[in-house]
């Protein structure tokens, strides 16, 4: 990814330590320390290491992957252009983005992978457990039985309410929609002001139904520079309810959030009719 250098007003790799065009030190920087590939080839490496089923998740790194119900991207060898896409059902192909800035582009498809994983894992937050088998419900037992049936409907009665209370709620973090970035905390939503604050909103139907489509990121240190140039750190201090429902997705994303049981990952869950 290219950015500007302070001092001589330079396009330069976000990735060198000092501009090569005057040998000031470059403040913009990227570290590798924030553990997300840049290229395709180190998504590849990463995809290998955490042992990621992609093709189980419907994801085709460094492929041109023509049927239906696929994320993908790929890098035309004689271009260079870095093509990211989603392949609906119908077969339609949506593309995410075109460009030669494959840190970018490596940065969507690894972001969405990561949204994906994070849909299925509330998902099985949200999955009603079995009732343990209340004691005295022998076949023979005639009013053991009862007591069962009484029992179970009961709990599920309670576990459908929850689940109701629940809901789906949006990834604490950073949103882009519209041109106008947003950030939620415990399911409520708050937009930059012209100034860089943030005030409380009702977000647009088409952000709070697909959240997933508009999310940048998790921490204030992630987004880029000219993201962190327009708004300030939201202050999640002065925000947190504490509530753990709400904020199941909080802690930090790291190595560990990778596992999961891919055995039960079903691709048929995503959103396959959406532009992304």
């Amino acid at each position: 990814m290219k950015v500007t250098c302070d001092y001589c007003g330079s396009n330069i790799d976000d990735t060198l330590d000092k501009c090569p065009n005057c040998g000031a030190v470059n403040k913009h920087m990227m570290r590798s320390g924030d553990q997300i590939p840049k290229t395709i080839e180190e998504l590849k490496k990463f995809i290998e290491d955490k042992n990621i089923p992609v093709e189980k998740m419907r994801f085709f790194i460094g492929e041109d992957y023509k049927q239906p119900k696929a994320f993908g991207i790929y890098k035309n060898d004689t271009s260079g252009i870095v093509t990211v896409y989603k392949n609906k059902a119908n077969g339609e192909r949506a593309v995410r983005y075109q460009g030669d800035d494959e840190a970018y582009a490596v940065n969507e498809i690894y972001q969405k992978m990561r949204s994906e994983l994070l849909e299925r894992k509330q998902a099985d937050l949200n999955k009603p457990k079995a009732a343990p088998r209340p004691a005295g419900t022998h076949p023979k037992d005639i009013g053991g039985c009862l007591t069962a049936v009484v029992t179970i409907a009961v709990v599920m009665l309670v576990i459908f309410f929850i689940l109701i209370s629940m809901g789906k709620h949006p990834i604490t973090g950073y949103y882009s929609y519209d041109g106008d970035r947003y950030y939620n905390n415990n399911n409520s939503w708050y937009m930059a002001a012209d100034d860089g604050a943030w005030i409380r909103t009702d977000a647009p139907e088409e952000l709070t139904e697909n959240y997933s489509d508009y999310y940048e990121c998790k921490d204030y240190s992630s987004l880029d520079d000219g993201y962190q140039d327009e708004v300030e750190e939201f202050p999640t201090e002065a925000y947190d309810s504490g509530n753990d429902n709400d904020n199941w997705a909080d802690d930090n994303w790291d190595d560990d959030d990778w596992d999961y049981d891919y055995d039960t990952y079903d691709y048929g869950d995503s959103d396959w009719d959406s532009d992304w």
